[in-house]
């Protein structure tokens, strides 16, 4: 799986490794349903299901938080990169 903008990782290697740590952390079975969706309380089952391309937009956010307008918003929310 791959964000719609993989060609800037080439530029800039803080949004690949946004990309990057994302998949490999939450890519796993239905982990990014359940970040969108939630579960009932009585199952870790996701309540409803991404399509493959609701997926791309996860992750293209995911990666858009690594770009430079990405962190700037994240600075402004109080986040501040180590």
């Amino acid at each position: 799986m791959e964000s719609f903008k993989t060609h800037r990782h080439e530029n800039n290697p803080k949004e690949k490794e946004f990309h990057d740590t994302f998949i490999e952390e939450h890519s796993r079975g239905v982990d990014m349903d359940l970040i969108v969706f939630g579960h009932p309380s009585d199952s870790m089952m996701p309540k409803d299901y991404l399509t493959d391309r609701e997926k791309q937009i996860v992750l293209s956010t995911v990666q858009w938080l690594g770009s430079p307008v990405g962190e700037g918003f994240l600075n402004s929310c109080g986040f501040v990169r180590k």
